[in-house]
């Protein structure tokens, strides 16, 4: 559907009481298709990450210990075939020390390649006592020995520009450069880090500012960034609080998807980015599982890795907190509709 057509519709949204929008009506012919990726030892399974690695499908993805116990978190590897079916057992990951008192707490790991070495990137709090402000980005390489995964002792990236004991770190964008592991800490303002090994301490390497508007929410970190010619390709997330068909009318968050690409070179600028989210057939339609009790009051799609070709995009995303999901879009279509972004004044956001 047309840009504008969809921007109108979203203007007028708050008039809308009867009939409420149904999201999927604005589903983009370049989505070609949505399957759910089952894993039935970990049936609540969600934001997955994903990385071609040793010419097979590496799936990494979140669950709960325990679907009552919200305040802790784990993450797991499975191996996929080419059609995203599980074709071995999935692996917990041991995050923790023998030695520690705080439960597993780690989120939302992104995988990523570096000079031939596996690595994953993920937020965690390893205090005891759980605090906002506790959970920090992390990073640790991932070995394989006997058939498993073992990770090296993981590295806090707690030292950075800015930084606030208070704040919740999450989602930046890993992304490889010429061997070298940076990573955007947000997107408008572009903030791109480099960490220094083993310290964790972060450089600011650039900041930049384009003139974008996106009225669906603040554009957070989704996926890592890969390379397509002089360019990086990422999907990020934001949210905003609407009433759909799919919240039956009820005012609360929906998770939206979108697709932006910076420069392969310094400083690393946006160069285009969606006009509108990516909607595809059941991202949003669905109730959440009927013994789930979701922490928060959410609908929506939250993307954290993918693959491609020469042809095809294949867009990993965890749905309604308990799901995996994948998407696959027609790269061609998706690239030719991103919007150019133009240098903004440094005065500005978003």
């Amino acid at each position: 559907m047309h840009s504008s057509l969809f921007l109108s519709f979203f203007a007028i949204l708050p008039l809308f009481t009867d009939p409420l929008i149904d999201l999927e009506d604005f589903a983009q012919d370049y989505v070609l298709e949505t399957k759910q990726i089952i894993l039935p030892d970990y049936p609540l399974a969600f934001n997955p990450g994903i990385i071609r690695w040793q010419n097979s499908l590496l799936l990494s993805f979140r669950t709960l210990p325990d679907e009552k116990d919200t305040f802790s978190s784990q993450l797991g590897l499975v191996w996929l075939d080419d059609n995203f079916n599980p074709i071995s057992e999935p692996q917990l990951l041991s995050m923790r020390d023998s030695d520690s008192n705080a439960p597993c707490r780690a989120e939302d790991a992104r995988l990523i390649e570096i000079n031939q070495h596996l690595y994953i990137v993920y937020s965690d709090n390893p205090e005891p006592q759980l605090t906002r402000g506790g959970f920090r980005v992390y990073i640790s390489q991932l070995n394989t020995q006997g058939g498993r995964f073992t990770l090296d002792t993981p590295l806090c990236l707690g030292q950075f520009e800015g930084e606030e004991k208070t704040m919740r770190e999450k989602n930046w964008v890993p992304f490889d450069w010429m061997g070298y592991l940076f990573l955007a800490y947000s997107i408008n303002p572009h903030k791109i880090l480099a960490p220094h090994f083993p310290t964790g301490h972060c450089d600011t390497l650039a900041e930049t500012i384009g003139n974008i508007h996106w009225p669906w929410g603040e554009l957070r970190g989704g996926t890592p960034a890969l390379r397509i010619g002089d360019q990086y390709l990422s999907f990020f997330h934001s949210s905003k609080r609407i009433e759909t068909v799919h919240s039956h009318g009820r005012n609360m968050l929906h998770y939206l998807m979108g697709a932006y690409t910076f420069s392969a070179d310094y400083p690393f600028e946006i160069t285009a980015i969606s006009p509108e989210p990516i909607i595809g057939k059941n991202f949003y339609r669905g109730m959440p599982h009927p013994t789930y009790k979701n922490w928060s009051s959410m609908r929506g799609v939250f993307p954290c890795g993918y693959v491609m070709d020469s042809n095809f995009i294949w867009v990993v995303y965890g749905k309604q907190d308990h799901e995996l999901w994948v998407a696959n879009l027609d790269r061609t279509k998706l690239l030719n509709t991103l919007l150019p972004v133009s240098p903004g004044d440094p005065e500005t956001r978003d």
